[in-house]
C-alpha cells in the first residue's frame, strides 16, 4: 500500500465529522492488473439505442450529465441547457436555457440532480442557488444556498448531496453538504482533508446507481453512501502507481513534465465513474479501459480489447445498465457492426448520421 493511500485512510478515520458519519469497514484488495479480453462483449448486450433529436436550435457537441428517468432522459449539455428527451424516440421535450442573474437563470450550471419524490428537475449554478424546475420546464423556486462551491450534486430519497468542496486547485474530496428538502434542514460530513491537486479526469466522482458511489482524488478506494453513512468497502493495488510527492507538485508548477510522467509510466491517479449493477461495479481509470468487479466473488477484471471504452458515461438511475455515448462520425466507424436484437438492428437502419449531428446513446445491460 502506498504511503498516499494510507495517509488519506489514516486522515479520513481520524477526521472529526457530524452526522451522517463516516464508518470503517475492513476493505478488499482488489489486484487491477488481471486482463480480461472481451469480457465486455461476453457479459454484455445492447438493450436500446437512443439517437438525440438533431435540430438547427438543439445541438450538442457535449454531454456533461445524464440521468435516467421512466420515460425520459434529464441531459445537462455544455451549451449550458437542460433537457428533456423522451427513451422512447430521442425527441426534445422541453429545453431549460435560462441565461443571467435574475429568478431560475444562471450564469454557469454546476450540476443537476433529480428528485423523484415531487418530479422537480433542480440546478446548481454558480450564484450559490439551488433552482427547482417542474417537467415543462417552469421555474418554480430556488434556495440561496451557503458560499461553498462544490464540484458535484446528486438526489436521494429527498436529500440533496453537494459533494466536494472546491476551493480554488484545492477541494475537500471526503466533505458533504446534505440539504433535507422536505425538513429544509442541514446536515454534513465535515472533513477537514485538503488535497491540493488541480488535474482533473474526463469522468465523474460521484455516480448515483443502485448505491451511492463517489471516488476521492489521489485516493485508491471504492467509496460508497449507505443511509446516513459512507465508507469504503474496496481498494485497489494498481502495480504502476508511483506517485510521488514530487510529482504531485508537478501538477502545479509543471503540468506538462507530469502528464509526460505519467502517460510515460503509465501511472494512475485518479479512478472514477464507479457504476454498480446487479453483478458489478464498472469503472474507469486515467488511463483507460473498463474495469469490471464481480461482487459475488470480488474478482477485478480489466477489459483492454474494449474499442468503446473512451465512451463509457456513467449515468444516473437504478436502470441496471451501463452507458455509451457516441458521436455520429464515430457510430460510422465503429458502431454499425454492433451484435443486437432485430429490432434494434432495424432502430439502427433509419439513423441517418449525414444529417443527424447529435449524439447517440446506446445502453448495455448484463447478459443472464
Amino acid at each position: 500500500m502506498s504511503k498516499y493511500t494510507i495517509f488519506f485512510l489514516t486522515m479520513l478515520l481520524s477526521a472529526c465529522s457530524t452526522k451522517p458519519t463516516v464508518t470503517k469497514s475492513d476493505p478488499i484488495l482488489l489486484n487491477a492488473s488481471t486482463i480480461e479480453s472481451n469480457y465486455f462483449k461476453n457479459n454484455f448486450k445492447v438493450e436500446s439505442i437512443i439517437p438525440i433529436e438533431t435540430t438547427e436550435s438543439f445541438l450538442i457537441s457535449e454531454i456533461r450529465k445524464i440521468i435516467r428517468l421512466k420515460d425520459y432522459l434529464l441531459l445537462l449539455s455544455d451549451n449550458q441547457s437542460v433537457s428533456l428527451i423522451d427513451t422512447h424516440t430521442g425527441q426534445l421535450k422541453m429545453n431549460i436555457c435560462k441565461f443571467g442573474n435574475g429568478p431560475g437563470e444562471s450564469k454557469h450550471i454546476i450540476d443537476i440532480a433529480f428528485d423523484e419524490i415531487s418530479n422537480q428537475i433542480l440546478i446548481y449554478n454558480d450564484y450559490y442557488k439551488l433552482l427547482f424546475f417542474n417537467l415543462q420546464g417552469k421555474f418554480l423556486s430556488e434556495i440561496k444556498l451557503e458560499n461553498s462551491m462544490y464540484e458535484n450534486i446528486t438526489c436521494h430519497q429527498g436529500e440533496v448531496l453537494f459533494y466536494n468542496k472546491i476551493e480554488g486547485y484545492s477541494c475537500y474530496p471526503y466533505t458533504f453538504s446534505i440539504y433535507n428538502l422536505k425538513d429544509k434542514t442541514w446536515n454534513r460530513i465535515n472533513n477537514d482533508i485538503k488535497v491540493n491537486f488541480p488535474i482533473r479526469s474526463k469522468g465523474r466522482q460521484m455516480v448515483r446507481s443502485k448505491r451511492i458511489w463517489f471516488n476521492a482524488l489521489l485516493d485508491y478506494n471504492l467509496y460508497c453512501m449507505e443511509g446516513n453513512e459512507y465508507s469504503f468497502h474496496y481498494q485497489l493495488d494498481f502495480p504502476t502507481f508511483k506517485l510521488s510527492e514530487d510529482l504531485i507538485k508537478k501538477s502545479t508548477s509543471n503540468p506538462m513534465d507530469f502528464f509526460t510522467e505519467v502517460a510515460k509510466g503509465k501511472i494512475v491517479y485518479s479512478i472514477n465513474s464507479v457504476r454498480e449493477t446487479d453483478k458489478h461495479l464498472v469503472f474507469r481509470s486515467n488511463q483507460g479501459g473498463l474495469y469490471f468487479l464481480q461482487k459475488d466473488n470480488d474478482i477485478l477484471y480489466k477489459d483492454d480489447t474494449l474499442l468503446m471504452a473512451s465512451d463509457y458515461f456513467p449515468h444516473d438511475g437504478e436502470d441496471n445498465c451501463i452507458l455509451f455515448v457516441v458521436s455520429a462520425e464515430k457510430w460510422e466507424e465503429q458502431y454499425k457492426s454492433m451484435d443486437c436484437s432485430m429490432e434494434l438492428r432495424k432502430k439502427m437502419e433509419k439513423l441517418n448520421t449525414n444529417e443527424d449531428d447529435n449524439p447517440i446513446l446506446v445502453f448495455y445491460a448484463e447478459v443472464g
